[in-house]
């Protein structure tokens, strides 16, 4: 949890920093607490312009921090958001009866301080548990002398209890046990029938000995059972632990760098900084130890992050399928660019028509052609690259000019779709096929079709609004069509910042709604109706053939729906498209 604030000390050296751990475990009374706590503040030789204190365990001490430096700003970060008395966080068994005060009690005292909460994400972990083992029956609570394995047992007893009151519970805690003991107790527990929440195994007396050995004693206990963990581990250390349900730790790390920086630079007071309460994130699991204990990998969240997971068809056979697909979109943009010429021959001819119509075809031909030969050209001139004998060319830089190859072909590939909806729309076959579909998982698929080409530093949200067994009468091509068209205009014009994807029962009733926002410069409300027109384009340095919002359009009518740019959204741009909520048969 300090590495933003270490790496910001390394990025500048106009920074000073002084370092010290309290060691809580190793302290006997609150009497020493205070000493050890004093002995840190006097090995201070310089009157620091920010303190930082990390781990709930710690929170009191803003207080000496400020009798020794009044006023002196102080940011907080841990898994709790309130601070207890000394005595209860020195080591000890949890107390539900415990004192707890609010960080916000500081404030008010006149502390300058703010708060980063990153909560222990105790009920999620123990949630993702009984979906990985739906089996259990007996659950085991791995526990230490340490503060943080005391509240996150309470909140555990606590949703046991009320979730899962047929589940036998026993807390197993290190100072009532050798680790020995602990060891035998775990093989003689069945699983999946027993669950095991590992929180930590440290013990007040000979704490320097455990603190060493802790993360052998967790590698020990994963090659015996299935154990998950309350906090967040490294899984390609630990390859044995299941898995675990965290916060986004990325954005804990860009939050905290934000704060470092609006003290540090822009001298804001942390008292007038909210207190900050991280997101839930998303599961991580461990693939390898799920097969290692015979638990069924079908279990696995979709939204999971996958540790040790068998490669795919893709990884295993890539420089197959990518000269395949290379010589396959070669020759498809071969003919594609044949069909160009004879199209501009036609153009050519319906001059004789009208002056306008050929006008817009011609711009139509030179527009198409310039969109088809750059990707193309790309393709043709890093294959080129490609076959280069190997003492040309290192490994690392095929697998660069794969990737353009890749992009680019991927690129040909939806023009030509959309040259060819186009051209069903002009010869009257446009239509759809409405049949019962799950739009969430249509809504996935668009989401894994663009995924790659998510500039990097741009966040992909997705907010669903939809239940998720719920089955409607769509046409779930066609929807997908138009996500994906509207996700790609979004990755197009976002540099930074995020593109959320949403989708709501509430926002027009009596119908679904999607919505596409991105943080990207926007679109001017007086170009809100013509960008749905053929060939639109408002920046033509953009790659694209201008028609994919037509192709949206129509879709939209075809699906008695609609799809327009909301002018009210001010944080770049953001499309509306809604089709009518009619429930499949086997859904009413």
């Amino acid at each position: 949890m300090l590495r933003p604030v270490v790496d910001l000390c390394n990025e500048r050296a106009d920074l000073r920093a002084h370092l010290n751990y309290l060691r809580m475990t190793s302290i006997d009374s609150v009497q020493d607490l205070a000493a050890r706590t004093s002995e840190i503040i006097d090995s201070c030789s310089f009157q620091p312009s920010l303190v930082v204190i990390v781990g709930g365990s710690g929170y009191q001490l803003a207080y000496h921090v400020d009798r020794r430096w009044p006023g002196i700003p102080q940011i907080l970060s841990g898994e709790i958001p309130y601070y207890c008395d000394d005595s209860y966080t020195l080591y000890g068994k949890a107390d539900p009866d415990a004192a707890r005060y609010p960080v916000q009690d500081m404030r008010d005292k006149g502390l300058n301080v703010t708060l980063i909460h990153a909560p222990a994400m105790v009920e999620q972990t123990v949630g993702l548990m009984f979906t990985l083992q739906p089996e259990i029956r007996r659950f085991l609570f791995i526990a230490g002398e340490n503060f943080q394995s005391k509240d996150p047992q309470l909140r555990l007893e606590r949703f046991l209890a009320e979730r899962h009151p047929d589940v036998e519970y026993r807390p197993v805690f290190s100072s009532e046990l050798t680790t020995d003991e602990l060891i035998a107790l775990l093989g003689e527990e069945q699983f999946p029938g027993t669950g095991v929440l590992f929180a930590s195994w440290l013990t007040h007396q000979d704490y320097l000995e455990t603190i060493n050995s802790r993360n052998n004693i967790t590698q020990v206990l994963e090659s015996i059972a299935p154990i998950y963990t309350i906090f967040q581990c490294d899984l390609s250390r630990d390859q044995n632990v299941v898995g675990y349900f965290s916060y986004d730790h990325g954005q804990y790390y860009k939050l905290f760098r934000q704060r470092l920086a609006e003290v540090l630079d822009e001298h804001l007071r942390p008292a007038i900084i909210p207190i900050t309460n991280l997101e839930v994130g998303c599961p991580s699991v461990n693939w390898h130890a799920m097969e290692m204990f015979g638990l069924d990998t079908e279990r696995i969240p979709e939204d999971a992050i996958l540790f040790e997971a068998p490669q795919t068809l893709w990884e295993a056979h890539k420089p197959t399928i990518m000269w395949a697909a290379f010589f396959l979109l070669v020759g498809l943009g071969l003919f594609v660019y044949y069909v160009m010429r004879q199209s501009v021959n036609s153009l050519k001819k319906a001059n004789e028509i009208a002056e306008k119509g050929n006008q817009m075809r011609t711009a139509f031909v030179q527009n198409i052609s310039h969109e088809i030969r750059t990707p193309l050209n790309a393709v043709i001139g890093f294959s080129q690259l490609l076959c280069l004998p190997d003492d040309y060319t290192s490994e690392d830089e095929k697998l660069e000019y794969m990737e353009y190859v890749t992009n680019n072909a991927s690129l040909l590939t939806v023009i030509i779709n959309d040259l060819l909806s186009l051209s069903d729309m002009e010869n009257g076959r446009f239509g759809v096929n409405i049949a019962p579909c799950n739009l969430n998982a249509v809504v996935r698929l668009a989401i894994k079709s663009i995924e790659y080409r998510i500039p990097f530093g741009v966040e992909l949200v997705r907010r669903p609004g939809i239940p998720e067994d719920l089955r409607l009468e769509a046409d779930g091509m066609r929807v997908q069509q138009v996500l994906i068209n509207l996700l790609t205009n979004a990755c197009k014009y976002t540099e930074e910042g995020t593109i959320t994807i949403a989708s709501s029962l509430e926002e027009n009733p009596g119908y679904v709604t999607f919505s596409v926002a991105d943080t990207g410069p926007g679109v001017p409300k007086e170009k809100a109706e013509e960008i749905f027109e053929r060939f639109a384009k408002l920046d033509n340095n953009k790659q694209g053939a201008g028609i994919g919002l037509t192709i949206c359009k129509l879709i939209a009518t075809n699906l008695n729906g609609e799809i327009w740019l909301d002018t009210d959204y001010t944080g770049g741009a953001r499309f509306v498209f809604m089709i009518p909520y009619v429930e499949s048969a086997d859904q009413r």
